[in-house]
């Protein structure tokens, strides 16, 4: 119980203000591009500060509206309905169990991939009466029909690009270290806080993803902030871009050579619009067992090998105890023992 004060009580202490927030100039990244170029522009991202920009992506805008409307008209039902929608979840999901979890100003839909058919089916009667029920089915089906699957082709390209260029991984790691089946998506709803409440709310605390990518699509409100060189700088929305981030699991896969960024959201306390985000987290197979790269890639850290099913578990078991995630840093090897 100590520790989970502690923690209550640094969280509270560095509550942000969006507005007075240096801006972080995020690099850019052309999916289009040419090689060399793309190996380049990603590799170089990935190493600082392990977040990009993603440009000409191909995810068509009418499909990106469609689906921010439909997520926003389900988590805008009656909080008995919408409490009754497969995936919706109210604070941080990992945080379920704990205190802080009320401190996390968010709600959402989650979907995994592997259940994407069968809820896009069998879901109409779980929302608010007929038109509820059609909206979601209308969701899933946008969700598992379409959304998801331009999400499995950019974060393949990307992986692919850096697994082939300095990762030098070989087809096994390839097919292993990134799988569309293990894919997560979540709609998050981040809703604006009373007038000048935004400099005392989190919308979610402090972390690090535990993916090899994330992916998300935001909308223009802003919130999204990162932590470089010791300081939190907000990132700007770019209209049209995606946001792409480093995970722990790339992180590890590059012996630190990549860097899985800290990052947070800011509910918004500078307007009455709610913040909407769509994300989408790319992982290794269960089984999959993580080692750094060869020689030819510079490592910065190194870690013991380990499968991802033992990472997450791991995760959970720290969240449980003290109601933080721990990481990557607990499979660190000491330089000297290498």
């Amino acid at each position: 119980m100590q520790q989970q004060e502690i923690h209550l009580r640094r969280f509270m202490e560095h509550q942000p203000d969006e507005c007075a927030l240096e801006e972080l100039e995020l690099p850019t990244v052309d999916l289009e591009a040419e090689e060399p170029s793309l190996t380049e522009q990603l590799a170089a991202a990935c190493r600082d500060p392990g977040v990009f920009r993603l440009v000409n992506h191909g995810v068509p805008c009418d499909l990106t509206a469609r689906l921010f409307g439909l997520a926003r008209g389900l988590l805008e039902l009656d909080a008995a309905n919408k409490s009754r929608l497969p995936g919706y979840f109210c604070g941080t999901p990992a945080l379920a169990a704990l205190p802080v979890k009320q401190l996390n100003w968010l709600e959402g839909l989650h979907v995994e991939a592997d259940d994407t058919g069968d809820r896009s089916h069998s879901s109409a009667d779980a929302a608010d009466g007929e038109a509820g029920g059609s909206a979601l089915a209308e969701f899933m089906e946008a969700v598992s029909g379409e959304y998801v699957a331009h999400m499995a082709r950019i974060a393949r390209k990307l992986f692919d690009t850096l697994a082939c260029g300095e990762l030098g991984l070989d087809e096994e790691q390839r097919a292993s270290y990134l799988t569309e089946r293990g894919c997560i998506f979540r709609a998050y709803r981040y809703p604006a806080t009373a007038s000048g409440a935004g400099r005392r709310q989190l919308g979610m605390e402090a972390h690090t993803d535990s993916s090899v990518l994330s992916i998300l699509n935001q909308d223009r409100v802003g919130g999204l902030q990162v932590l470089y060189g010791g300081r939190w700088l907000a990132m700007r929305p770019m209209e049209g871009a995606l946001v792409v981030n480093v995970g722990d699991m790339l992180q590890a896969m590059s012996g630190g050579a990549y860097r899985s960024p800290e990052h947070r959201v800011v509910a918004p306390g500078w307007t009455e619009v709610d913040r909407m985000s769509l994300c989408y987290f790319a992982f290794p197979q269960e089984d999959a067992v993580i080692v750094g790269p060869p020689s030819a890639c510079r490592q910065e850290e190194l870690y013991r090998a380990f499968s991802y099913r033992e990472f997450r578990e791991q995760v959970q078991a720290d969240v449980k105890a003290s109601g933080s995630k721990v990481g990557l840093a607990r499979f660190r090897v000491p330089v000297s023992q290498s």
